[in-house]
């Protein structure tokens, strides 16, 4: 269900070693929405929120704002 309102970016979905959580693996369905929102919310540069997550969790179409730094940093970078 995550992948509903989060997407991996730059890498291809699977396992993934990360330094304090240990190895996620992003092919899975059954991450929380909960934990995958927090990795995006503390600039994993492998997550990015899809449209639907930007109006879900943000409350709005971040869509040419900047003040969301890790939306702003991946949205410059496309």
């Amino acid at each position: 269900m995550w992948q509903k309102y989060f997407k991996v970016v730059k890498v291809v979905p699977g396992k993934i070693v990360v330094p304090k959580v240990g190895e996620i693996d992003f092919s899975k369905e059954n991450l929380s929405v909960d934990f995958v929102k927090n990795l995006c919310d503390s600039n994993f540069p492998y997550i990015e929120a899809t449209e639907e997550g930007k109006i879900m969790f943000y409350g709005k179409n971040l869509k040419g704002t900047s003040n969301n730094s890790f939306l702003s940093r991946n949205k410059d970078n496309e």
